[in-house]
């Protein structure tokens, strides 16, 4: 069972993760798509990823504020329903393109592009979200910000805790 959200505010603070990154998972907390309140790094490994993501997610200082997740993750490191399992936060996976193994995902068109989802979230619900989130780009802030510091970790060793 997931906490529900209730009102989406402008403002609703959601945690963007990104595992573009081979051996880590780069965390992003925006509110809204207006103010970036933090940054966390998970060591992604082998075995149970998802599990350990999650509880890392529940140990950070921004777990009680968080209202949603939205995961970006092309190379299926994470099991989303997982992570929603563990966390009790609606969790929304997202690709720019439609996944390889792509089940469950599903074509959203949105004011600035097309985005597949996969999650449990309302439709409503899940338009609400994306629109306070989504300013630029071909992915929502949170996830946007979480994929560049990702793939700057990447090329550049950039170590973050």
């Amino acid at each position: 069972m997931t906490r529900p959200i209730g009102t989406v505010k402008k403002e609703v603070r959601t945690l963007g993760l990104d595992t573009c990154n081979p051996g880590s998972i780069v965390g992003v907390i925006v509110r809204g798509g207006l103010y970036l309140d933090g940054v966390i790094s998970l060591s992604s490994g082998p075995n149970n990823a998802s599990r350990r993501c999650a509880n890392r997610i529940i140990q950070s200082a921004y777990f009680p504020e968080l209202r949603a997740l939205m995961i970006h993750d092309p190379n299926d490191e994470l099991d989303s329903t997982v992570v929603e399992r563990v966390t009790k936060l609606p969790t929304v996976a997202i690709s720019e393109d439609k996944p390889n193994r792509g089940r469950g995902y599903h074509g959203l068109q949105g004011d600035i592009g097309r985005l597949w989802v996969k999650t449990r979230l309302e439709s409503t619900t899940l338009k609400k979200i994306l629109s306070v989130s989504w300013t630029i780009d071909k992915l929502p802030e949170p996830l946007r910000v979480a994929h560049l510091l990702s793939k700057l970790k990447a090329r550049n060793g950039v170590f973050m805790r």
